[in-house]
């Protein structure tokens, strides 16, 4: 057994690059990740080896032990004394959700490693959720290893033969490589597949502690049949002493993931896109201690009354007292704690922790997830870290009311605050009703924000999960002109649909990144269908796939200096906040009247003209603006928002509204016996059957595409008619526009329920 270390000893070693590891378990829920963290808890001294399995010690969360799923990422710094090595090994472990609901929080976690242990189960093999981490994972240029686990389920449950087995094993490894060869970068991640016989696949059972690779059951002289026989014999107890699980991991771990300075060699060129052959660029990529302090913050906790934040170190050391800049906000802080999570618990770290390893950091009001931190004196070489891309997007609602109407405004600040926690929440306020939309990947997601509120000391009634819906447009109109009622300013603009490719970029454009406004052009330029003169005049995008260009030429982006900027600060102080330094003429827009133009825009994108809820997919185009100077002055200027929005609802009515719903990508795995009813039940629910295929005689599969309005039904009418031996996942596809025979239906039902049918 291992011996517990106190932090200062791991602190005391973190500097020793080769003999530091980051690593993630990642898989589907229930495929046994939490489970496996025990046990190296437990050799690293911080858990009794009685308890492996049962203590769950990473999932310290009250609702995570009784649900017995992990729901948030926890992190520990392991200290291991390993044999025939002089120098201890340092291994920042990260243990992660399985809940498709929970895939935001697998994200962000893939920004603090270097590599990560994907665990299968033996018996479910690789299905969906455990394709999307493996290819998070790649897109972020995190090195994957296999661990196959519960190999007893296959002895004790299903009871294959030694070739069935070796079969089932040789598809799993086969489907991982394929989809490695698939997602990876082949510049950065050549050599990344796995080979059972050259021992980068594990085998195991985490829940019985033991495990192995094959040149390790080699070397004792075993085989397959030798751990079969154990379980036949009910001496199953003994393979934890000879081949004990902790062992073959850390091996592995040790063995064939990237310490810190290898990884960050091609790792800062997919997740930075700054300067590499800058001071900076040059210190993150030698993972340099005594270079600048480099940090990308991944996860946010509120406690009490403070914001502790978890990131990694790219470059410097990070320490108490330290004068920082956040990039995205543009605002200087200083460090007032520096610490290490053991799981719940958080240990001063003293002296400071240096580049390669992962740390958390206490005295941040600003900061957020994705946030990019840098010391004072560089904060003008440094862009923003790229952004993470989700998997999934907030498309499931409910409406929230406090008990007491008094208590709205603390809703509010409660609300504020678990958003800060989970960016994968958003919530809306209707002017109007006064109704609380809280927004989230799936009905667990937001059932547990819903118990987060009641925590914090809040009775709210939460209703019954819907889908979210989105306005569009179906074609596009013609130029539209509208008029102040002074008439002393005018615009004319036309309304289009973005297509897909541009939709899909701009839901995961980051301004922060990019050092100059040309480099904004430019990279739109390459990567969506706008032209290169849409392009030039690009003025702002959002997360919803909207899109702002001004083709006036006449209009200067950045004209006003001096007064016009302390205006602009004061009419829109969250805006200034975005705006970064003079010499870059970025999408911080200068222009008084532009940036109006853009704030009053942002704002009518929130509630759309056919029911209310958010726009999203347009292109808006300005032709032409006309105003008077002196109308900023006087506070003409105000009047932009009611005409702008008079202008684009119009264009929008020419075009044709249109609703469009999310869809989500359904797998399930049942008995054959069950596929007539499931079938049947799908197309009740209007779903689009891709594909059906048996594998064996235990298992087929289903492919379909299901709207997320019918999911919510259907997920519980199969539990009842499978009688729960149906399992399935879900996976969000993309938006796509209701059925016209059922738009008008849905959209009277949003406006009754929001106080707006008649």
């Amino acid at each position: 057994m291992g011996r517990y270390r106190p932090v200062a000893d791991i602190i005391g070693r973190m500097r020793k690059i080769d003999h530091l590891r980051n690593v993630a378990f990642v898989g589907h829920i229930d495929h046994g990740k939490t489970t496996l963290s025990d046990s190296l808890l437990a050799e690293a001294g911080l858990l009794s080896e009685s308890l492996v399995g049962d203590a769950r010690a990473l999932d310290y969360l009250e609702e995570e032990q009784r649900r017995g799923i992990t729901m948030k990422s926890a992190n520990v710094s392991l200290y291991y004394d390993v044999e025939d090595d002089d120098e201890p090994f340092i291994i920042n472990l990260v243990d992660t959700p399985g809940h498709l609901d929970f895939s935001g929080k697998v994200t962000r976690a893939l920004r603090l490693v270097d590599g990560v242990v994907v665990i299968v189960d033996a018996v479910e093999e690789i299905n969906s959720q455990s394709e999307i981490v493996l290819k998070q994972a790649l897109e972020e240029g995190v090195k994957p290893i296999l661990f196959i686990n519960k190999v007893d389920r296959l002895f004790r449950e299903i009871k294959l033969t030694d070739e069935e087995i070796k079969e089932k094993f040789s598809r799993i490894i086969e489907k991982f490589n394929r989809l490695i060869d698939r997602f990876k970068d082949s510049e950065f991640e050549s050599g990344w597949n796995v080979s059972a016989e050259n021992g980068t696949v594990i085998f195991g059972s985490a829940l019985h502690k033991w495990g192995f690779t094959i040149p390790k059951i080699l070397q004792i002289g075993w085989t397959f049949k030798d751990i079969s026989e154990k379980y036949l014999t009910k001496e199953f107890e003994d393979l934890k002493s000879v081949l004990p699980v902790w062992e073959s991991v850390l091996s592995m771990i040790i063995k064939q993931l990237p310490n810190p300075l290898q990884a960050q060699q091609y790792r800062i060129k997919k997740i930075w896109n700054g300067d590499l052959e800058s001071e900076l660029g040059k210190n993150m990529r030698l993972c340099n201690p005594d270079g600048p302090l480099v940090m990308c913050m991944s996860n946010i906790k509120f406690d009490s009354t403070r914001l502790i934040a978890t990131g990694r170190i790219f470059s410097g050391t990070l320490k108490k007292g330290q004068k920082v800049h956040l990039v995205d906000v543009n605002s200087n802080e200083r460090i007032l704690k520096v610490a290490l999570y053991m799981g719940s618990r958080l240990d001063d770290a003293g002296s400071g922790i240096p580049a390669g390893n992962i740390a958390a950091v206490v005295g941040l009001k600003e900061v957020r997830s994705g946030e990019s931190i840098v010391e004072e004196e560089n904060s003008e070489a440094m862009t923003s870290f790229e952004s993470v891309k989700y998997v999934s997007e907030p498309v499931v609602t409910v409406a929230i009311e406090p008990e007491m109407l008094k208590d709205l405004k603390n809703l509010q600040v409660l609300l504020d605050q678990i958003l800060i926690e989970d960016p994968n929440l958003n919530y809306f306020i209707s002017n109007d009703t006064g109704e609380v939309l809280l927004s989230g990947m799936g009905p667990l997601h937001l059932e547990i924000a819903g118990k987060q509120i009641e925590d914090m000391g809040m009775n709210v009634t939460v209703s019954k999960p819907m889908s979210v819906f989105r306005e569009s447009i179906a074609g596009l109109s013609s130029s539209v002109t509208g008029k102040s009622p002074s008439g002393n300013i005018e615009i004319t603009l036309k309304i289009q649909r973005n297509d897909l490719k541009t939709v899909g970029f701009l839901r995961n454009i980051k301004t922060t990144v990019y050092s100059s406004y040309t480099q904004i052009k430019n990279t739109l330029k390459e990567n969506t269908n706008l032209t290169n003169a849409e392009a030039d005049g690009y003025l702002f995008s959002d997360e919803y796939g909207n899109l702002l260009i001004n083709m006036d030429e006449n209009i200067e982006i950045a004209k006003y200096r001096g007064k016009k900027k302390e205006y602009m600060h004061k009419q829109n102080k969250k805006q200034a906040k975005l705006r970064k330094r003079e010499d870059k003429r970025s999408v911080y827009i200068k222009d008084t009247t532009t940036s109006d133009i853009v704030s009053a825009i942002g704002t009518i994108f929130f509630s759309g003209p056919l029911c209310g809820e958010r726009l999203g997919e347009l292109k808006i185009t300005i032709e032409n603006l006309h105003y008077n100077l002196s109308d900023i002055e006087e506070g003409d200027i105000s009047k932009l928002t009611p005409l702008l929005r008079k202008t684009i609802f119009s264009a929008i009515k020419e075009a044709k509204s249109v609703l469009l719903e999310p869809i989500y990508k359904l797998v399930i795995q049942t008995p054959p016996d069950q596929l007539g009813g499931i079938t049947s039940l799908l197309s009740q629910h209007q779903a689009r059957i891709t594909n059906v295929e048996q594998y064996d005689e235990f298992t087929a599969e289903i492919t379909a595409f299901i709207s997320v309005r019918e999911y919510i039904n259907f997920s519980t009418e199969i539990r009842s008619i499978t009688s729960g031996r149906a399992f399935w996942q879900t996976q969000f596809y993309s938006f796509e526009q209701v059925p016209e025979n059922r738009k008008e239906t849905i959209v009277q039902e949003i406006k009754f329920r929001k106080g707006i049918y008649f």
